[in-house]
């Protein structure tokens, strides 16, 4: 009888795991051709995701296209991450279809993220540099955060539902913050002239943001805060503080 249950509790693993590994090689044909790679990567507790890679080089227009970035098992959320790194890519050829590239350089783009999550939270960082000529590329940050639950893409607009003064409240912590950080010590009236501007309570200074386990991560853009030469800002606010 022991032996009986034994065959039975060993039928039910394999079809289980015969199972998984039709989900996975389904979720997996779902990539476009256009994606070189992908790996499988895990995202909090809950939630696996394939990292998908976009290479690309032309000589005639002169460009390169290197992004790395996430595809889940949610359309919504991968619908909006592909129009988005969609949109870069097409800029990018539009700009060195119509502008002659140097004979030593090439036009670029780059992608990574950073992911984090919290609760049922999903929330994707993408650093995208551009460099179409110039002294240095140009640096940006754009960011997605996921709700699970609603299957919505949460923006600023769902932050202030959820706490009308929110935005004074980012500013206040904001300035906080970042006047501790020893590269604001001691500067002159135009430093301090872009940290009030890049702190004001506007929706625009603080629509990149993301939910961690630590609490609610604000991104600052290159040029927001600070100059270019101070590097990247960020800072972390408890959510008791906002909610």
């Amino acid at each position: 009888m022991k032996y009986k249950y034994f065959i039975l509790i060993i039928v039910c693993l394999l079809i289980i795991n015969i199972i998984l590994l039709i989900k996975n090689f389904n979720l997996s044909q779902n990539i476009n051709n256009d994606y070189l790679t992908s790996k499988l990567i895990s995202i909090g507790s809950n939630t696996t995701t394939l990292e998908k890679k976009i290479e690309e080089k032309s000589n005639d227009p002169k460009y390169k296209i290197k992004i790395y970035y996430p595809y889940t098992s949610y359309n919504t959320l991968n619908k909006e991450i592909d129009e988005k790194i969609n949109t870069y890519v097409q800029q990018l050829k539009d700009v060195a279809v119509n502008n002659k590239v140097q004979l030593n350089q090439y036009y670029t783009i780059d992608i990574l993220y950073d992911s984090y999550s919290y609760q049922n939270y999903i929330s994707y960082v993408f650093y995208v540099s551009i460099y179409t000529g110039g002294a240095h590329p140009n640096n940006t940050i754009w960011t997605i955060t996921y709700d699970t639950n609603t299957d919505k893409i949460i923006t600023i607009e769902d932050l202030i539902e959820k706490n009308n003064n929110i935005l004074n409240i980012l500013s206040m912590e904001s300035k906080n913050q970042l006047k501790k950080d020893k590269r604001f010590l001691n500067q002159d009236d135009i430093i301090n002239s872009m940290l009030e501007e890049g702190t004001k309570p506007t929706k625009d200074n603080f629509k990149n943001f993301a939910f961690s386990n630590n609490g609610l991560i604000i991104f600052f853009e290159q040029y927001q805060v600070a100059p270019y030469s101070y590097g990247k800002f960020e800072i972390t606010i408890p959510y008791s503080k906002l909610f």
